[in-house]
Order: C-alpha cells, then structure tokens, then sequence
C-alpha cells in the first residue's frame, strides 16, 4: 500500500520525509564493530546495517493539509495519522548530538490521553516541522 492509497479525496500532500541517517548512526557503529570479528562477524555485520537501513527507510512522515501521517512498512506495515483539530500538543525535543547534526524528534499528542502518539524521529529542522503542524492546528480551530 503506497500513501496515495491512504490520502483522502481533496487531502495533498504538503511535506514528506524520512528519518536522517544520523538518527541511527550508533547502529551502523554497532555494525561496523562486527566487521572486525571475522568472515561471520562481516556476514552478521552487514546484515544488521541493512536491515537497520530497511527500517529507516521504511519510516515515512507525511504533512498533509487535513492531518499528519507516519507510514512505516519493513515486513509489516502500520499507518498512524490525526487530524489536526484532534491534535492538543506538539513539541520537538534535540539531545546534544542531535542538536550537533541538526536533526530532532517531534511528538505529537492527541485528546484524550497523555501518551505521545506520532514521533517524527530523525527529522531535519524539527522547529519548522514543529511550527508547520501548528500553523495548520490553529487554521482548524
């Protein structure tokens, strides 16, 4: 199922992004360790770097003009989304390494409970991620 399947009638996509590498650097480290075991810590290594790059790019964020989207499909497949007068918090939080490479995490919470239900993790500019979602918050209050 691609997202054209998931948009609505008149709904557009206005954004679309994937996590950035970096967000998973410490796991390619960790692949990268193995190489030094060996022709089965090559094997293993490479194994976990891809399918670590499998899930990162099977991670999609999606801003649309009705709501906020993240698709990710590896050997599932799960769809999260709200509209925007659902949504009662969004903030973005930058540990010091990400701050280092620019990239963040934006939490999206909705009414009715105090679990953060949409991260937008490994994201470049999470402030304008952050700011574009809320633009369209206030648009439909």
């Amino acid at each position: 199922m691609t997202i054209g399947e998931e948009i609505h009638k008149d709904e557009k996509i206005e954004k679309e992004f994937s996590p950035h590498p970096w967000e998973y650097l410490i796991h390619y480290i960790i692949g990268g360790f193995f190489l030094f075991f060996g022709i089965a810590g090559v094997i293993l290594g490479a194994i976990y770097i891809l399918v670590i790059e499998g899930i990162r790019r099977g991670n999609k964020y999606y801003i649309t003009n009705e709501r906020v989207i993240h698709q990710f499909t590896f050997l599932s497949r799960k769809t999260s989304s709200c509209l925007y007068n659902k949504i009662q918090d969004v903030h973005f939080t930058q540990t010091l390494i990400e701050r280092i490479f620019g990239i963040g995490k934006v939490h999206i919470n909705t009414a009715g409970t105090h679990i953060v239900e949409i991260v937008f993790k490994g994201i470049k500019n999470p402030v304008n991620v952050k700011r574009m979602v809320e633009q369209h918050m206030m648009k439909k209050k």
